[in-house]
């Protein structure tokens, strides 16, 4: 199982239609929203659907001004590589080259 929670960027005039349009996708459902607009969405992995997919469909619903990733989970097992130390497996990261 995967699941994400974003905090979505809305104007808050334009709540309903925006919940209608990604809740028409599969795995989302819409939570509280602040009066800023600042509203409250997870996304679960749904049958025919992958979540980066739906995650890049939820950034172009017209409504949406921005997105943020909150949370994220998955009961997939990482790779045995990701494991390993700095030292014994070579990433061009930008993160791990400043650091080294």
């Amino acid at each position: 199982m995967n699941i994400v929670s974003l905090v979505l960027r809305i104007k808050p005039e334009t709540r309903a239609e925006a919940e209608a349009a990604l809740t028409a996708f599969p795995g989302v459902e819409c939570h509280g929203m602040s009066e800023d607009g600042k509203l409250v969405v997870t996304v679960e992995d749904a049958e025919g659907a992958s979540m980066s997919d739906t995650l890049i469909a939820l950034h172009r619903v017209p409504q949406v001004l921005a997105a943020t990733l909150a949370y994220e989970h998955t009961d997939t097992p990482l790779p045995a590589s990701f494991n390993e130390t700095p030292a014994t497996h070579s990433v061009n990261s930008p993160c791990e080259e400043a650091q080294s």
